[in-house]
């Protein structure tokens, strides 16, 4: 039995057979949606669209893992967001049903019409579709949009085929996101999100050094296959138990300490207390400088004076 989840409007399914069976008549959205960018988005709103319009509830049917996890597991992209920063998108845009399926060896058996009929048809009640232009589905990625329009008069759904989001003449994906993540241009990149890239975590403790040295941070180890910004220092504003902060955030490995593992690290202006296990967003804002190697702790200080005083000067404190 999977885990049935309600947000403040919204219910999730983790499993095909846990949808209801008397599930009202919905528009339904497709797609991968890793990062939910403005793309994305687009997709969303022609699909919330169609569902005012024609009366119907709305549903995005998307996947838990990367399919690429399954079909080409030698090559698969990192993520830009996990899980629960997905749903907390989900829950904002007021989705009414969303089902995040884990992408398996039985999705990849599917007919593209057999999804139609089975999943869409049968167990959704699909009576509109809206996905982007490049949607691909089905057995050996089989399905496309040609067949949609080709299968919605037999299966009685409209549907709308979103062309792709030009911005200052790249097309908005995924992939364009995690590249320019990866090379610290975080301007762009939330730029093309369409609002600032986010990290949420649990604080877990670190070693104390920022305590002694006057910079007591929050820590946060970064998630297994989660694509990570540039290593780096940014300003950022970090959100706790519903209140937004300025901050300062080191993304990295700590090389004049010499720990292991990516770490973030975010010193939060205007708290001075342990936050142990409690959850944190991290909003990246503005890249600062790369990540360095000091050759004493008191030039680390001075460094991190001078990244307090650009993060102040930027929120006009």
């Amino acid at each position: 039995m999977t885990k049935i989840r309600k947000g403040d409007m919204m219910k999730i399914f983790f499993e095909i057979d846990e949808i209801d069976a008397d599930i009202s008549p919905t528009s339904v959205a497709l797609g991968t949606f890793d990062g939910l960018h403005i793309g994305h988005i687009e997709v969303l709103r022609a699909m919330k669209q169609s569902a005012a319009d024609k009366g119907l509830k709305s549903f995005v049917y998307t996947f838990s893992n990367h399919p690429r996890e399954i079909l080409t597991p030698d090559n698969v992209p990192s993520k830009i967001m996990d899980i629960d920063e997905k749903v907390q998108i989900f829950t904002r845009i007021d989705v009414d049903y969303l089902a995040l399926i884990k992408f398996d060896e039985n999705q990849i058996l599917y007919e593209p019409e057999d999804f139609i009929k089975e999943v869409l048809i049968n167990t959704l009640n699909m009576k509109h579709l809206t996905v982007g232009y490049d949607y691909r589905f089905g057995k050996k990625a089989g399905g496309d949009v040609d067949i949609l329009i080709a299968l919605s008069e037999k299966y009685g759904y409209t549907f709308e085929i979103v062309e792709p989001i030009m911005k200052n003449d790249m097309r908005i994906s995924s992939t364009l996101i995690r590249e320019l993540l990866q090379d610290g241009r975080i301007d762009e990149a939330n730029y093309y999100l369409g609002r600032s890239h986010f990290i949420k975590g649990t604080v877990v403790r670190g070693k104390g050094v920022g305590h002694t040295i006057g910079f007591p941070t929050a820590n946060l180890r970064i998630k297994e296959n989660i694509s990570t910004i540039k290593p780096g220092v940014y300003i950022t504003e970090t959100v706790w138990l519903g209140k937004t902060y300025p901050s300062v955030t080191n993304v990295g490995f700590n090389p004049t300490f010499e720990q292991t593992g990516i770490h973030l690290e975010t010193y939060i202006i205007g708290i001075d207390q342990k936050m142990y296990d409690e959850v944190i967003e991290v909003h990246f804002l503005k890249r600062l400088r790369d990540e360095l190697k000091f050759d004493s702790i008191d030039a680390l200080v001075i460094a991190m004076n001078g990244d307090l005083v650009k993060t102040k000067a930027h929120f006009g404190l």
